[in-house]
């Protein structure tokens, strides 16, 4: 805690903090493992965290759903070795890489359209596609309205053929085929087409259910596999009319990828190591 308030106070004087901040927001955390080494405890502790921050969202009049709530995890590469397996595929030394992708439920032909263009752009762009993997879920555990609008939830397993490719090289790769995918469904009028994410690194499970409930929703998580050095999570605090669905890190627009930047840069350092006086903010 030393550590703690001697950071806090040099944030308060270079006025990257104040009181005046606080107000009602979404539930927003990182949990990690100050070891630097992947573990369950750090995924159980992410999901327990989340179910904390219950009461930073709002609940529907069917009490099971919610703003959103989402967590944000280092892909298991145990867990995924045995889903490439199960492709036909053999798994070796390459990064793998996972696409977590939302498709229209119930229009097949859509469905069809969005995954021709993920195959077509990923083979361009010379990556190899493992296959496709149906994401094991839950629906019992959602409410009316947000099974509603449910959508087909699918992962895209792929490799890079380049094996110098890796770490940033390779997710900046990974990205620029991402926003081409995306591109080429918006030309396509596929509204209901949507990646959460797509990394040789990370992976996101998110949706429209309570907190508590993701991890009865996505079983994915319940597995000793699926371990990870960190777990950001989010519960969203709907400030909007209308409850919609935004693109960005965790979960909504109000938690974006400069907002976990921030997490990364001042919230971890806080309670791991010394904040220098000099330290760009």
């Amino acid at each position: 805690m030393k550590t703690y308030k001697k950071n806090f106070d040099l944030l308060k004087k270079n006025n990257v903090y104040s009181e005046d901040m606080e107000h009602d927001a979404c539930g927003v955390g990182l949990i990690a493992s100050t070891e630097g080494k992947k573990s369950r405890n750090v995924v159980e502790y992410g999901i327990e965290a989340l179910k904390a921050v219950w009461h930073r969202g709002a609940v529907d009049a069917d009490g099971k759903t919610g703003d959103g709530a989402g967590i944000h995890l280092e892909i298991p590469k145990d867990f995924f070795i045995e889903k490439i397996e199960v492709t036909g595929h053999t798994h070796d030394s390459s990064d793998i890489c996972v696409g977590m992708i939302f498709l229209p439920r119930n229009d097949y032909a859509a469905q069809e359209s969005c995954k021709t263009i993920v195959e077509s752009e990923l083979t361009k762009n010379d990556f190899n596609i493992y296959g496709w993997r149906q994401v094991p879920v839950n629906p019992k555990v959602l409410g009316e309205k947000a099974f509603q609008t449910m959508p087909e939830i699918i992962q895209v397993l792929f490799k890079s053929h380049n094996k110098e490719l890796t770490n940033k090289d390779l997710e900046r790769k990974i990205y620029e085929t991402r926003r081409k995918i995306e591109n080429e469904a918006f030309k396509k009028s596929l509204n209901n087409f949507y990646i959460c994410s797509l990394s040789s690194k990370s992976i996101i499970y998110k949706g429209m259910f309570l907190a508590e409930a993701i991890s009865e929703f996505y079983l994915d998580l319940n597995d000793e596999r699926f371990v990870s050095r960190y777990a950001i999570f989010h519960h969203r605090y709907n400030i909007m009319l209308i409850n919609q669905v935004y693109k960005c890190c965790l979960y909504e627009g109000c938690c974006g990828r400069n907002a976990t930047d921030w997490i990364y840069l001042i919230v971890y350092p806080l309670f791991t190591g010394d904040l220098l006086e000099g330290d760009s903010f």
